[in-house]
């Protein structure tokens, strides 16, 4: 990856001291601070504050953005990088029966190498977006290896599908086998996750044995949930062409229930699930998600791309469910950069007012940041520039000066000049 933070002759990496100076730094979790420094110690942020504060500091790099924007690193809770090489492959919009069918032909035909490559590219856009967290649902576990060379932080969702009970003690042992090869686990900037498909792709017997699973070796879960109408209409009335396809998966669910009813009765909604999409929701799904504090991870770009509804964004936050903001994967969206995620739904906003509140800038930047990295588990160590954290930040630069930082960073920013990661720069366009 272009650009790195080259090792200084004499000095320990972890003693390293950089400071990075920018028009504006946006701490997030403070006003924006005109003429900023954020000071950097080996991984560690040590300083955040004006220019003047910081002048006389020694630093063996100094980086200056004189017309930049100096941002934490931005999280993206739910991609699926393995699809990365299926762009162009796949036409959308479309409706997304015929995206799913077209899906699985694709990924039945991509072997583990394939997988691996199309994940190493689709790395290379997350850094150059900015990204330096992600929740990667991975159907193969070859993601794993491209965000393990490249250095990211963030959380592998190993996929985990079982469409009868006669396959479950093959499948879960599979899984198992997968969880004990993962060495990166122990290294701190990776975790594991587990990510049962979807409702109507893992029996409940099979769903329950998930969760044990997540419970017993403290993981994380992310599924898929009601996405579809036609996963709703599966679960309450068990008509439509789904029937004949994953009728027999929820053979054993009450017949009349929502898809997130049926997974609060599981005992899958809880503070460490993220549940992806939730379009097909009523007020009282909207009540679990907020009673349970369950993760609920908005894809606008996708949805409306896969022609599935659009969340009611509005009800959710006006009810207390913790909601952040993910592009999805290059199957159904054309970047996994999180500010054109945003911009599509301030645009959507407008289009569907009654779903979608008026959000400020800053709202909308904490759902690829702090929020973002809260629901990833990370959100003690990264997602906002403070002392004390890890040195996950994204520099936006600017031709002319800047001055609204949000209005030009939603506006006008499009590649990062610089990303880097726990100190560590991973992705660089300066010369």
């Amino acid at each position: 990856m272009k650009g790195a933070c080259g090792k200084v002759k004499g000095v320990n990496e972890s003693e390293r001291r950089i400071l990075l100076h920018a028009r504006w730094v946006l701490p997030i979790t403070r006003p924006p601070i005109r003429d900023g420094i954020v000071f950097v110690k080996g991984d560690q942020i040590v300083g955040v504050g004006e220019f003047k504060e910081f002048s006389r500091e020694t630093a063996e790099v100094r980086m200056e953005f004189p017309d930049g924007i100096l941002v934490p690193g931005f999280a993206n809770p739910h991609t699926h990088l393995e699809n990365t090489h299926f762009a162009g492959k796949i036409k959308y919009p479309q409706s997304f029966n015929k995206w799913l069918l077209r899906m699985v032909q694709l990924v039945r035909s991509q072997s583990f190498d394939e997988a691996v490559a199309a994940a190493r590219d689709g790395v290379k856009q997350l850094v150059k977006s900015g990204v330096t967290c992600v929740g990667e649902f991975s159907r193969l576990g070859a993601s794993a290896v491209a965000l393990r060379e490249a250095g990211l932080r963030g959380v592998v969702f190993k996929e985990f599908i079982c469409l009868t009970n006669r396959e479950l003690k093959t499948r879960e042992q599979e899984l198992v086998n997968w969880l004990d090869t993962c060495e990166f686990v122990r290294e701190g900037l990776l975790r594991v996750g587990l990510g049962p498909h979807a409702p109507y792709t893992v029996t409940p017997k099979a769903l329950g044995r998930v969760f044990h699973l997540a419970f017993e070796r403290n993981l994380q879960v992310c599924i898929h949930a009601a996405e579809s109408p036609f996963e709703r209409k599966l679960f309450e009335d068990r008509r439509g062409a789904w029937n004949l396809l994953f009728g027999p998966v929820v053979r054993d669910v009450p017949v009349g229930i929502s898809p997130i009813r049926h997974l609060d009765q599981m005992g899958i909604l809880n503070q460490r699930t993220l549940a992806v999409h939730c379009v097909q929701v009523d007020e009282t799904d909207i009540s679990l998600l907020a009673q349970r504090g369950t993760w609920v991870v908005h894809c606008p770009r996708s949805n409306a791309n896969l022609r599935v509804g659009t969340m009611p964004l509005a009800r959710m936050l006006s009810e207390g469910v913790k909601v952040c903001l993910a592009t999805d994967g290059l199957a159904s969206v054309d970047s996994l950069s999180p500010l054109d995620e945003i911009r599509f739904a301030i645009k959507l906003g407008r289009k569907s007012s009654g779903l979608y509140p008026h959000l400020s800038p800053e709202d909308w930047l904490r759902m690829v940041t702090i929020r973002a990295a809260e629901a990833l588990g990370f959100g003690s160590k990264v997602g906002s520039l403070e002392v004390g954290k890890q040195a996950d930040i994204a520099v936006f630069q600017f031709s002319s000066p800047v001055n609204d930082p949000f209005e030009a960073l939603i506006g006008e920013a499009r590649d990062a000049a610089l990303t880097m990661i726990a100190g560590r720069v991973v992705w660089s366009n300066q010369p």
